[in-house]
């Protein structure tokens, strides 16, 4: 299996599992992931076997279907769509519009509707490039909790079988 192929299951079975985990966070706490080939990271006051059941759980949910959970409004594949395109819009403005009053009065209305459109196309980007719920005969091999000043991380280790 390809790198990029192993990122996009990680990071679709990374957000099940914080899916999961986000009804038992703490309020105001982070909870935040992110996805290598090897595994994902979780970012969070849990404890360790916590994040290993909502882990294995988000694994199965997806295996029997809830391909849904692959992608997520919280997703910073979307901030980055937003920020795209929301940039797009304002330089298109201004560089038709002008740098007057009516060029800015341009890139903030062109912005604003960038960010409108953010959320579907952000969505649609996860589904096709960025996750994938196609998680096969993947497995956890391992959760290992790391103390970082007073940030709780934890290495999801995953293997994708052949």
């Amino acid at each position: 299996m390809q790198f990029w192929e192993k990122v996009r299951r990680n990071h679709g079975l990374e957000h099940a599992a914080i899916t999961l985990m986000l009804p038992h966070a703490r309020q105001n706490r982070v909870v935040a992931g992110y996805s290598l080939p090897g595994g994902f990271v979780v970012l969070g006051d849990f404890e360790t076997e916590q994040v290993e059941r909502f882990a294995q759980e988000g694994l199965e949910r997806m295996r029997q279907g809830q391909t849904d959970l692959a992608v997520s409004p919280f997703c910073g594949t979307n901030i980055v769509v937003a920020a795209a395109l929301a940039t797009l819009g304002a330089v298109v403005a201004l560089r038709f519009g002008g740098f007057g009053l009516r060029g800015l009065n341009r890139a903030f209305s062109n912005a604003t509707l960038a960010l409108m459109a953010s959320r579907p196309i952000g969505r649609f980007v996860q589904e096709r490039y960025t996750t994938s719920a196609d998680v096969g005969a993947a497995s956890i091999t391992g959760v290992t909790r790391h103390e970082i000043g007073g940030l709780t991380v934890h290495w999801v280790a995953t293997r994708f079988a052949a």
